[in-house]
């Protein structure tokens, strides 16, 4: 059985983190659910990143139950990451997440909002250089493109996307699976 990844998007997402992830973990053979987080996206499931790419997602994050996924990834972008942050109905999933050892995975800014809901306390983490200066957390790894302790994964920025990507699918599909999708894509 394929792995169940929720991506929570809100306005404001960064392109390339979000669709680099929902790509690699489709071809790595991943069922991948994009909810839409703020209160405007959730009216129309299209949701707008911060360069104008609109996506639509498939559900809205007060619908999402956490029993009916494997893990979580957030895209960053600093709108989109203030959405994550205010969003209620994501702090019970990544909590519930958390406590049955679900895989959550956050690049650029968003681990703050992981920070801010309690799940990023003491584990080592990475995160768009500046953003761990809001982290109350001393285990940031700058020099790091993808750290990973315990169930939490976290990455640096648009350009360490698709080594994130790359990572979390050899975590939810396997490592073969994940060296498949990097040479058809021509990671070699």
């Amino acid at each position: 059985m394929s792995a169940r990844v929720l991506i929570p998007i809100g306005k404001g997402y960064e392109e390339i983190e979000a669709i680099s992830v929902i790509d690699v973990l489709r071809r790595a053979g991943c069922k991948v659910i994009l909810a839409a987080v703020d209160e405007e996206s959730q009216k129309t499931l299209v949701v707008e990143s911060q360069g104008g790419v609109k996506l639509v997602a498939d559900i809205k994050i007060i619908e999402v139950l956490s029993s009916s996924i494997d893990g979580i990834v957030l895209p960053g972008g600093w709108e989109n990451t203030q959405n994550l942050i205010k969003s209620k109905e994501l702090g019970k999933l990544l909590k519930d997440l958390s406590k049955r050892n679900r895989i959550i995975g956050a690049i650029c800014a968003a681990p703050l909002a992981l920070f801010k809901h309690n799940i990023l306390t003491t584990q080592r983490f990475t995160c768009y250089p500046g953003i761990e200066k809001e982290i109350k957390n001393p285990n940031y790894e700058p020099n790091s493109n993808v750290v990973c302790e315990g169930n939490l994964i976290t990455s640096r920025g648009p350009a360490t996307a698709l080594e994130f990507a790359f990572f979390l699918a050899s975590v939810f599909a396997g490592e073969q699976q994940s060296e498949e999708v990097q040479v058809g894509m021509l990671n070699v």
